[in-house]
């Protein structure tokens, strides 16, 4: 059986989970949030002023260089999306 080595990344990912990632405009969302997509996203999946809940954000380590690729899950659609293309609706 061969062994999996987990990266130690130093409890990063769950700080993004439990803090939030940055939308559009640098707008702080969670889990949970209500967001309206600012253009179609990937070739009109998401039509452009839909508005769909966060389900999950999903934060995995960029290859070979410093950082993190962030996305999110939303309610209703499959796949994960670019978080900057949507923006925090107040309500």
């Amino acid at each position: 059986m061969e062994k999996i080595e987990k990266l130690n990344l130093g409890g990063v990912p769950e700080k993004f989970k439990d803090e939030g990632v940055f939308a559009h405009y640098k707008e702080l969302v969670r889990i949970g949030d209500i967001v309206e997509a600012i253009r179609d996203v990937k070739n009109g999946e998401i039509p452009r002023g839909a508005r769909v809940k966060i389900t999950d954000i999903l934060i995995d380590p960029k290859p070979n260089v410093r950082g993190f690729a962030k996305r999110i899950k939303v309610e209703g659609y499959a796949g994960d999306y670019n978080p900057k293309r949507f923006k925090k609706v107040s309500e």
